[in-house]
This record gives structure tokens, sequence and C-alpha cells, in this order.
């Protein structure tokens, strides 16, 4: 697809996704990059697989995901899809354990982040990958859905797009889109990257402001450790003018 068919398939359903974007041997690196920073986020110990283990600022700690949010790969899509000048939102590093109910990522249908996706295992329909619910994004359809939050695992059945994923693979999604997990073994590694469309208003930053303060709540709830801060110095003043671009609110703003 050309870009302007990219953009379009992305405002219409929600979600892109792109195949085999990292050869095998980058994502050996990053997987052993992912699973060496999450031991250390449990101190050396085993991943018990009862609950889920989430760490966020997970690229913004580590060099070599930092290129990954710069690198043309993932900033030109998703430069194409928000539009030039948007904004870093933050990232992080789950093993999930469990089925995954029906639910959008909260719903700012005001301004709408996006989550990159980089799945570090295969996973198939049966074996836990994403289900997404296509345009459930967009109104009325968002709305009409919320009775599908309480189907719980009977949601399984509720007919949907599998996106099954191998290495390499990067999932792109509107976060307002109703998806779901169901199948999947403990310990499936997901490295998220999210981003925010350009603010341009008061109730834009407000909104960041939101999202900074719900994510440490959130790490505080599903990290092993109780996290300070979500941003790096190095990450917010990194020498790369990408980067720099994007974190320009949060500096402004003066949170980290």
């Amino acid at each position: 697809m050309t870009s302007d068919e990219k953009r379009t398939f992305f405002q219409t359903f929600g979600f892109l996704l792109e195949r085999q974007l990292f050869s095998p041997d980058e994502m050996a690196a990053i997987s052993c990059e992912f699973d060496e920073r999450l031991n250390r986020e449990r101190q050396g110990q085993p991943f018990p697989g009862q609950s889920r283990q989430s760490l966020y600022g997970i690229v913004e700690q580590s060099p070599s995901f930092t290129r990954l949010a710069e690198g043309d790969r993932i900033y030109q899509t998703v430069e194409n899809l928000l539009g030039p000048g948007f904004a870093w939102l933050c990232s992080e590093g789950n093993l999930y354990v469990g089925d995954t109910n029906w639910h959008p990522d909260g719903t700012r249908l005001d301004y709408p982040p996006m989550k990159v996706s980089l799945y570090l295992d295969p996973l198939t329909r049966d074996t836990g990958c994403l289900r997404v619910l296509p345009g459930s994004h967009l109104l009325p359809y968002h709305q009409q859905l919320k009775p599908v939050a309480k189907l719980g695992v009977a949601g399984q059945d509720l007919p949907a797009l599998p996106c099954e994923t191998q290495p390499g693979d990067v999932l792109f999604a509107n976060m307002n889109l109703w998806h779901a997990s169901f199948g999947g073994p403990p310990g499936r590694r997901h490295l998220a990257l999210n981003f925010a469309p350009p603010p341009t208003t008061a109730a834009d930053l407000a909104r960041l402001r939101e999202n900074h303060s719900g994510t440490l709540g959130l790490g505080e709830k599903l990290q092993y450790r109780r996290p300070s801060r979500l941003f790096t110095d190095q990450f917010l003043h990194h020498p790369s003018l990408r980067l720099r671009s994007m974190c320009a609110p949060w500096v402004e703003m003066g949170l980290k």
C-alpha cells in the first residue's frame, strides 16, 4: 500500500499491521534486551506466571530501544498516520497472563493515542494474538460496544479479526479500538511504544498530563518496583531531533 492508502486504512479500521519490519537477528537482540530488563525489574527472580508484569518507561531507559522510536520503520509510519509534530506518550514492556477481555485502552475520542506493538513470540488466534473489532474506534460503533465488556470469557466467540503475528511484525493501533486476547499461555511478551497526535490545544496538553499520571499509577500496580518517573533526562534531551520534537510537550510542561 502507498502512504496515503495506509493512512486511509488506519483511519477507517483503526489499525495497520506491517509484516516483517525487523529481521530475525534484530528481533533476537530486541528479545534479549527485553528479557534482561524485565528480569532486572524482578530483581532476578523467575517470572511466577500468576499475574501480569509490566515495566513502564522501558524504551526510555534503553539506548537500543530508544533507537526504535526514532528509526525510520516506526517513526515514518507514525508520522504518516498521526501527522508531523506528533508526541511521545510512554512505553511499556509486558508479560501477559490469562485472557484479556474486550476493551479499548481508555476512551479518548477527542485526542486518540496510538500503540505501536512488537510481539516477541509467535501468536495465533488460539495462543493469545490480539483480536480487534475493525472500525470500533469510531462513533457510534465505539459506544455501542460497551455491553461487550461484560461478556467475559464468552467474548472469545465474538466475531472479530485475529491479528496473528510473528516476531518482526509491527502493529499500529488506535488506542480507542476495541480489542481482546484469549487462550494465550502465561508470559506472552509485548513491547509497546505509545504516541499521541500533535498537541494543539490546552485540552490536548491536559490529556497528556492525565496520561502521565495514569501511567505512573499503573506502574505502581503492575511493576515490581514503584516508578519514580517515566522518562529519563537522556531521553527527554536526546541529541536526536526526532526524539526532542516528540518530547517537547513534556519538557515544556516540566513532567518527567
